[in-house]
């Protein structure tokens, strides 16, 4: 098959998408019965095998190095955390809610020092 241009028409992509499946369709149902399943399952895979290949964006984000933790959205979430546990169990509770706070603190801490620079 020939490969078209990045900027060919949505529509002309969409009909000849169609026409591959249906010729592969045509294929598949002029095969021996015992044979189809096999077609169909090997169809897949290399359909599969194809738009996994020609993925470079995920790729990218994969190699991609990974963003600088900023623990106050954790704070948060871990205070409030504690803040409901202190009813059931006080003390792991408010143990919860301080390592919450020091957390949004930090974050806090983190987030002014790089925004005066």
């Amino acid at each position: 098959m020939t490969s078209d241009p990045p900027n060919a028409a949505p529509q002309a992509r969409e009909q000849e998408i169609e026409r591959a499946a249906q010729e592969l369709g045509r294929l598949i149902q002029g095969a021996d019965p015992e044979r189809r399943d096999d077609l169909k399952e090997l169809a897949f895979a290399l359909i599969r095998e194809e738009l996994i290949r020609d993925a470079p964006s995920d790729a990218k984000v994969q190699g991609s190095a990974p963003a600088p933790f900023n623990p106050l959205g954790t704070g948060v979430l871990i205070f409030f955390l504690g803040a409901g546990l202190s009813f059931v169990f006080g003390p792991v509770g408010l143990a919860l809610m301080f390592g919450g706070v020091l957390f949004v603190v930090w974050g806090a801490l983190i987030s002014w020092l790089k925004g005066s620079k």
